[in-house]
């Protein structure tokens, strides 16, 4: 009875290990995504940030441009 007992506490502990690790393992991946996507944000926002100042320098030298109505350019 107590050998059944033991291979129990191991088949539980082994199966307590594999959620645990499977766990940290997706908490990883997750962590990893947030970051990814975070440097993307940061170099978008960096990339909108100099073409709003071209545009803002182009504003300034040549005034107001008229939206030709035919090609929207």
């Amino acid at each position: 009875m107590q050998r059944v007992r033991r291979i129990g506490r191991v088949i539980e502990n082994g199966i307590v290990g594999a959620v645990t690790g499977t766990v940290a393992g997706v908490s990883r991946m997750i962590d990893g995504m947030i970051g990814l996507v975070g440097r993307q944000s940061e170099r978008l926002d960096a990339r909108l940030s100099s073409l709003a100042d071209a545009s803002r320098a182009r504003h300034r030298r040549e005034g107001r441009r008229q939206i030709d109505p035919i090609s929207l350019e």
